[in-house]
């Protein structure tokens, strides 16, 4: 569920023409994720509630707290970076059909490790999962 939730969020970036978007599962060390900007969809936080059962489907309600990682290129200034998140990254949040978000928590920090800006974005999101019932 948590994969999927961070595939459709990663999908819905790439129909902004974000491009270099990772999942927080992703591996991937930073040196191989490029010079320019990139940006990592992850989870921080899920809770389900307890499933509605219909005669086809399961339904299960859901809250979770996104958390997107936007890092700029070397010598970025935070205006540009701000700039980059209005252009690319909040058209896609606001565009999220089937969740509901909200934005609840945005940070700018240097990596000192990388030697580079990093903007956080925590979104509250909430939506339901439908799940096949087996006809066994």
């Amino acid at each position: 569920m948590l994969r999927d939730l961070i595939q459709n969020i990663i999908s819905r970036l790439r129909a902004q023409d974000v491009s270099n978007v990772y999942s927080a599962f992703d591996a991937m060390a930073v040196e191989r994720k490029g010079s320019g900007f990139f940006t990592v969809v992850g989870i921080s936080a899920f809770e389900s509630s307890a499933p509605i059962y219909a005669p086809a489907m399961v339904y299960v309600p859901f809250k979770a707290e996104v958390e997107i990682n936007v890092t700029a290129p070397e010598n970025y200034s935070m205006v540009q970076l701000y700039s980059y998140y209005d252009e690319k990254i909040s058209a896609a949040v606001g565009d999220m059909s089937g969740l509901t978000c909200k934005l609840t928590k945005m940070s700018v920090k240097f990596d000192s490790n990388i030697q580079r800006l990093v903007l956080t974005i925590k979104l509250g999101a909430s939506g339901i999962t439908k799940i096949e019932r087996s006809s066994s």
